[in-house]
């Protein structure tokens, strides 16, 4: 019998409408909440437990009832099944293991996506992924699961349409989106991807810190520029990790150890280890997370030196959440991961894992960062405020023999690269809604400090290179969505920003200092039809812009010239579906981007590294993603990028070059397929992977126009769960390929001979988790 069913449907007067609605209910004791969702939606919710004085989550944004009932009650211990058109019970959940987000079972995990809609929060206010009119895809935990035990952002990319990362080494990649590709090189320019931990901003012109992804609630792609939300550098658009956030009702962990080893090369272990502790029930919490991995080598040298390329990275996480009053909730993150690799992974002959003896390049990479984050009510609006401060170390060695008489020194000598970034943001934000309009507005603040170094060490040490970078940036900005109707929506956004930038270049004696700023405006539109929540069409215009800086190709004490501002505009349309019984599922779109004035990195003579305007570029292109589940255990998704990145013709005077962008793969594809049975007690699942990576070039420059062939990646895992216990064996590149998956190592060698980074061979991992 249900109890209290049609007191809480707050007599509904018109039924819950299949589409998303917006909805707005505070944190709090759950017969009000569930009070106050039942006249929002018009829905009947009941219950035939006593449900006492449990505490649910806030509920804000345009979702379903479905959506807000699972993200309501998640922690709680009880669950809402649908018993009718409008009409939910809510029950207690079926007791199970509780583990953290990154140590959910797969068979588990997809259960439970069964039911519950994934909620998107890059948009910067909460809503389904059904429902949002913009290109995007999220990584859920048990996606990410399936990659790895310690994935990292190549492991990710290999299963995400449209990511693409260079292979210099973890914390010295560059990222691209659906193909805004400037250059593979770690020169000076502003990143075209804008890498975010929850709300904080991490990079502004920094490689990507390959933050390892355990213990994270999922992981968010946006794709094409995101100028009007997050400001300048979004050209390709958004790569935003949100990890998982202390449970303020249960303690929970898990520890995992394991070990892998690599054909041809050496072997390594790992740990990790996530805890979860409410201090006061329902008011604060504390989450840790810590975690140790190795690399094994791949890399030897022709004169019996092996395993050259041996590195490791550790790092940890401490999270604090804190429900001070009402619906306020208080998040304090601090996050901290270094890593260290003994030598560079390339080599010269193609199919080799060996090259010939040279001085020895280590490499150090780190990160840290801490921030704050309010979110609460105030009024009729939703506000959130954020402060953050991210510090980032890389160091690499390179041997520079060869360019040593150029730079100053004599041979045999190491060229080490030193740099620091740091990256201070400030935003505030409110969200709400006003009759048939949704509004978000908010002001935001950055600023961003590069100090670089490069020194020739040798017989004498001579200083080489010297570069500093300051930015500061202001902005405001503001999205309104007009809903003309149930189905049917528009909406604008606009950011409005001064940027200033102060560049300073010293080479040996000589210099220049380029002090510039800008006032701009990047806008957005979308258009937007939902049938029902299981087809959504949209059209959507944005922009995104960079600054422009120091030429460094051509600094002196009396002419210092400077490189322009590059800006993106690009246009998507979107179909997003899924079937009535939620077996198939298909997010499509059509994109076509205009690139002006783009900013790419070049080597001088001597090695260096300089920035300046390639000319204009375009990008045509189609997205494809597919999953389909044909029968309960077993499980098919598959997903395809073809796309067409050209730089215009005569944008290098004196040169017909390739014109295709670097890095970028003209067809990319993945597909998995995974099958889950259940033995007794144990819970086995079988997983399959393949990913496809067509051919890619390096530069623009014609000195280095060289070709990575296309990479086909097999690989493979076996889960067995039984209780608190987890096992699991992998095995990545099952193929054993030895393609070149990025043809540059050294800026210093590289255009005196070939350079290949062959893929990790073939590996076997295996590892044990315990949960608790």
């Amino acid at each position: 019998m249900l109890v209290l069913a049609f007191g809480w449907s707050a007599a509904a007067t018109s039924p819950a409408r299949a589409q998303t609605l917006r909805l707005d209910i505070p944190a709090g004791q759950i017969d009000r909440a569930i009070t106050a969702l039942a006249r929002q939606s018009g829905s009947s919710i009941g219950a035939d437990i006593p449900l006492g004085t449990t505490l649910t989550r806030g509920v804000h944004g345009r979702m379903s009832v479905a959506a807000a009932l699972a993200d309501m009650l998640r922690g709680t211990g009880l669950r809402a099944i649908r018993v009718g058109p409008d009409l939910w019970r809510i029950e207690r959940a079926p007791r199970q293991v509780i583990r953290s987000p990154r140590s959910i079972s797969p068979l588990a995990a997809r259960e439970t996506a069964e039911h519950d809609d994934i909620v998107v929060t890059a948009t910067k206010h909460r809503e389904t992924l059904a429902s949002a009119a913009i290109p995007l895809a999220i990584a859920t935990p048990e996606r990410l699961a399936a990659l790895a035990d310690t994935p990292g952002t190549r492991d990710l990319a290999a299963s995400i349409n449209g990511l693409s990362v260079t292979n210099l080494g973890s914390g010295r990649n560059r990222l691209f989106i659906r193909g805004i590709a400037d250059s593979p090189f770690d020169g000076f320019g502003q990143s075209s991807v804008s890498v975010q931990v929850d709300e904080s901003r991490v990079t502004y012109d920094a490689p990507d810190p390959d933050l390892r992804l355990i213990d994270m609630a999922q992981v968010e792609v946006l794709k094409g520029p995101q100028g009007p939300l997050y400001g300048t550098g979004a050209l390709g658009g958004v790569y935003r990790l949100v990890p998982a956030k202390p449970d303020l009702t249960r303690a929970s962990g898990s520890l995992r150890s394991g070990g892998s080893a690599t054909q041809s090369g050496s072997g390594a272990g790992d740990f990790d280890g996530v805890i979860n502790l409410p201090l006061i029930p329902g008011q604060l919490a504390i989450r840790l997370v810590g975690y140790r991995i190795g690399q094994g080598s791949w890399i030897n040298s022709t004169d019996g030196t092996r395993d050259l390329n041996h590195g490791q990275t550790s790092g940890g996480r401490i999270a604090v959440r804190a429900r001070p009053f009402g619906d306020w909730i208080v998040d304090l993150q601090g996050i901290t991961q270094g890593s260290s690799v003994a030598d560079s992974q390339y080599v010269e002959a193609p199919h080799t894992l060996t090259r010939p003896p040279q001085l020895r390049e280590p490499q150090d990479t780190g990160i840290s960062l801490v921030s704050a984050t309010a979110n609460g009510s105030i009024g009729g609006a939703r506000v959130t405020a954020v402060a953050s401060a991210t510090s980032q170390e890389v160091n690499a060695t390179y041997d520079a023999s060869s360019k040593a008489v150029l730079l100053g020194g004599t041979a045999p000598a190491s060229y080490r690269d030193a740099r620091t970034y740091r990256v201070y943001t400030g935003e505030i934000r409110a969200t709400g809604s006003a009759g048939r309009f949704d509004w978000l507005g908010g002001a935001a603040l950055l600023a961003a400090k590069t100090a670089a170094t490069g020194t020739l060490v040798g017989a004498t040490t001579v200083p080489v290179l010297r570069v500093t970078r300051s930015v500061d940036e202001a902005a405001m900005f503001g999205e309104v969505t007009w809903h003309l109707s149930d189905r049917l929506r528009v909406g604008t956004g606009v950011r409005v920003f001064r940027s200033s930038v102060d560049d300073e270049r010293a080479e040996g004696s000589i210099g220049g200092t380029i002090s510039r700023a800008i006032v701009r405006a990047s806008p957005s539109a979308t258009i937007a039809w939902q049938h029902d929540p299981r087809l959504l069409v949209f059209a959507r215009y944005a922009s995104a812009l960079r600054p422009g800086g120091v030429d460094t190709t051509s600094v002196g004490p009396s002419s210092p010239t400077s490189y322009q501002s590059d800006e993106l505009q690009a246009y998507d349309l979107g179909v997003r579906w899924s079937s009535p019984n939620d077996r198939l599922s298909l997010d499509l779109g059509l994109f076509a981007s205009d690139w002006a004035h783009v900013q790419a990195d070049y080597l001088a003579t001597d090695g260096l590294i300089s920035t300046r305007n390639a000319g204009d570029a375009s990008n045509r292109g189609i997205d494809l993603s597919l999953q389909w589940r044909p029968a309960g255990r077993i499980s098919l998704s598959a997903g395809t990028l073809l796309q067409h990145a050209r730089i215009n013709p005569g944008a290098l005077p004196g040169v017909e070059p390739d014109r295709r962008l670097p890095i970028i793969p003209d067809a990319s594809a993945h597909g998995e397929a995974s099958y889950a049975l259940r033995l007794g007690r144990w819970q086995l699942r079988a997983t399959g992977r393949a990913s496809y990576i067509g051919e890619t070039r390096l530069s623009f420059d014609p000195a280095l126009d060289r070709e990575s062939s296309p990479i086909l990646l097999l690989s493979g895992s076996l889960s067995a769960e039984i209780a608190a216990w987890q096992i699991r064996a992998g095995l990545d590149n099952a193929g054993d390929t030895r393609a070149d998956s990025f043809a540059f190592g050294n800026p210093f060698t590289v255009t005196a001979a070939p350079q290949r980074t062959p893929v990790r061979p073939r590996t076997a991992s295996l590892s044990v988790r315990r949960s608790f």
